[in-house]
């Protein structure tokens, strides 16, 4: 892409985050990953993987709500068949504690049991919470407190800072600002973490993003496209000219228009977009399992 060089995706916040987690690993028993459940291998840095390689981990399939059911399904298969516990998070309001409480025991117990069986009275568990921007990690600890500890918002790079936080008499759990790789090299990826708000760049590529988006759908998910805008449109020709002329026909069907009354055509795929990022186009995964 060409605006690449002008994205800042790796700002000074996240280099200073990176830092302070390689000094703090050593004393972390346990990394929570969280991932959004439309596109978890984009989601995964390698810059995080190598650090957590050696760690028991679990696996917060996040916003899960929004995903295709049966793809999520099969990622919970894949991540098991890894052998990486998995947890399901579908909405703000369904509480998860005693989930994640279950999975920690689950990927810790025994060691809990042999400090336990050494004498020590009060075992603790501390516990990592890592995640790309925006994949809702300030969320999923404000909702395992019931309160609101760390700021939360749709946009990426809110969490600024380390911060420990006590789950309950045992487990500490550690947050941390989302961290993008420095480089990504995959196009596509660049696109699906703008869909899912982890990169900040829809402004600098709207156009890319948008044709990206309305192919995706044509060939993955038509029905959605078509219930919901009553468009009709060959998924079997898909090319930039037919793309234009469904953005034309979507800004002509909501009245988007410019100055001199001609469609908006930027207005439309912004349309598209906030309408995906919203739920109205129902569930939609861009990733499947290999």
């Amino acid at each position: 892409m060409e605006q690449e060089k002008q994205l800042q995706w790796f700002p000074g916040h996240m280099m200073k985050a990176m830092r302070a987690i390689e000094t703090k690993l050593p004393v972390i028993d346990v990394v929570v990953e969280v991932l959004d459940a439309r596109a978890p291998i984009a989601c995964q840095s390698k810059t995080l993987e190598n650090l957590i390689k050696n760690k028991k981990r679990i696996v917060v399939l996040n916003k899960a709500d929004l995903a295709d059911p049966v793809v999520t399904e099969s990622w919970v298969k894949y991540f098991q068949a890894n052998n990486i516990n998995v947890l399901l998070t579908e909405s703000l309001t369904k509480k998860i504690k005693p989930q994640l409480i279950d999975e920690i025991n689950l990927v810790y117990g025994d060691k809990i049991k042999q400090q336990i069986a050494k004498g020590i009275k009060n075992p603790q568990i501390r516990v990592l919470i890592l995640g790309l921007p925006n994949v809702g990690k300030s969320t999923i600890i404000n909702n395992l407190l019931q309160r609101k500890v760390v700021k939360a918002a749709d946009c990426p790079g809110v969490t600024r800072g380390q911060q420990w936080i006590r789950l309950n008499h045992m487990i500490d759990l550690l947050d941390s600002p989302g961290i993008l790789a420095p480089k990504i090299a995959n196009d596509d990826t660049k696109l699906v973490l703008s869909l899912i708000k982890s990169l900040p760049a829809k402004h600098l590529f709207l156009e890319e993003i948008a044709s990206y988006l309305l192919k995706f759908l044509m060939i993955n998910y038509p029905n959605n496209l078509l219930n919901f805008y009553q468009i009709p449109f060959d998924n079997k020709n898909i090319s930039n000219e037919t793309l234009l002329n469904y953005y034309q026909k979507l800004a002509e069907k909501y009245h988007l228009k410019l100055m001199d009354d001609q469609c908006n055509i930027h207005r439309a795929m912004n349309l598209l977009i906030h309408d995906l990022q919203v739920g109205k186009l129902g569930l939609i995964s861009f990733e499947k399992p290999n």
